[in-house]
């Protein structure tokens, strides 16, 4: 992290007026940066440019306390309307269907003096976007915690278990993402909870799995399955769509792992990468 200049420094001490801007980071999963500003005009800052919005941007104070006790955390209410969009998509539908979760955020404050000529920029809050806790038609709530969060881990962090520890296509499962991927396109009788498919693949094959939407009015969007069954290659998620797929919508699937070596082995042929141990005594076992 970069600590302040001297002439900022200076500046902030000789100076009881100024203007002052607040600065929003934002990191998508998909990998999608986006970046905005309170001022009011597009403002380019360190080489990257903040947009003015909307969508809109409003936090409430960060909660801080010394040590590690307390993980601080920040309100942050985003507005936009129904037309406003990013990348193509409505930016509170983008939020419904769970784009933001887990997105890292580090908000910033950038000082200019009266002719706007930055001086230098404070780093207010660095984090992730948590909890959706209220959406409407024009605005969204969120709970925000910051890096410290991710401290939060249990450790050890692999348990000695009968199932695998890895994360299917992760670094130590080592399979490729891509060559599992399974193209597809909707079929008639579809809805927002199940998909009829033109997919051929024998029942269960894509149970835990995922499906990306490559088209139509889900594009981009990323949804868990629950189950699949080749009749029909029907296709049942964990919550609704948000909106309905239409025939000749097209999608990438992928397989799910109940993490078993029958499964690692007969499914993905990849038991030497096994990360369980099927083998340790269940609890009631006396030895």
């Amino acid at each position: 992290m970069k600590t302040a200049t001297t002439p900022f420094i200076n500046f902030l001490a000789g100076n009881t007026q100024f203007i002052m801007a607040e600065l929003y980071d934002i990191s998508l999963a998909d990998g999608t940066s986006l970046h905005y500003t309170t001022f009011d005009r597009n403002l380019v800052v360190g080489g990257t440019t903040y947009l003015t919005g909307p969508p809109n941007f409003k936090r409430g104070i960060v909660e801080e306390v010394l040590g590690l006790s307390k993980i601080a955390t920040l309100s942050l209410e985003i507005y936009a309307n129904p037309s406003d969009s990013i990348g193509g998509v409505p930016v509170l539908q983008k939020i419904a269907r769970g784009d933001f979760d887990k997105a890292a955020l580090t908000v910033k404050r950038v000082f200019m003096d009266s002719g706007l000529n930055q001086q230098g920029t404070v780093i207010r809050f660095a984090g992730n976007i948590g909890d959706l806790d209220q959406l409407s038609r024009t605005t969204a709530k969120f709970t925000c915690k910051s890096k410290v969060e991710e401290l939060n881990v249990q450790l050890p962090r692999n348990i000695l278990q009968p199932t695998c520890t890895h994360t299917l296509f992760d670094a130590g499962c080592t399979l490729s993402r891509a060559a599992f991927a399974v193209n597809g396109s909707v079929q008639a009788g579809s809805t927002v909870n199940k998909l009829i498919s033109n997919l051929t693949q024998t029942d269960t094959y894509f149970d835990n799995g995922q499906l990306v939407f490559t088209s139509g009015a889900n594009n981009g969007h990323v949804v868990a399955v629950r189950q699949y069954v080749n009749s029909g290659g029907t296709v049942y998620f964990f919550v609704p769509l948000p909106a309905a797929p239409s025939i000749g919508d097209t999608f990438t699937i992928y397989p799910g792992c109940d993490k078993t070596p029958a499964t690692c082995s007969s499914k993905f042929s990849n038991i030497g990468n096994f990360g369980g141990f099927p083998y340790v005594p269940v609890p009631e076992t006396a030895i």
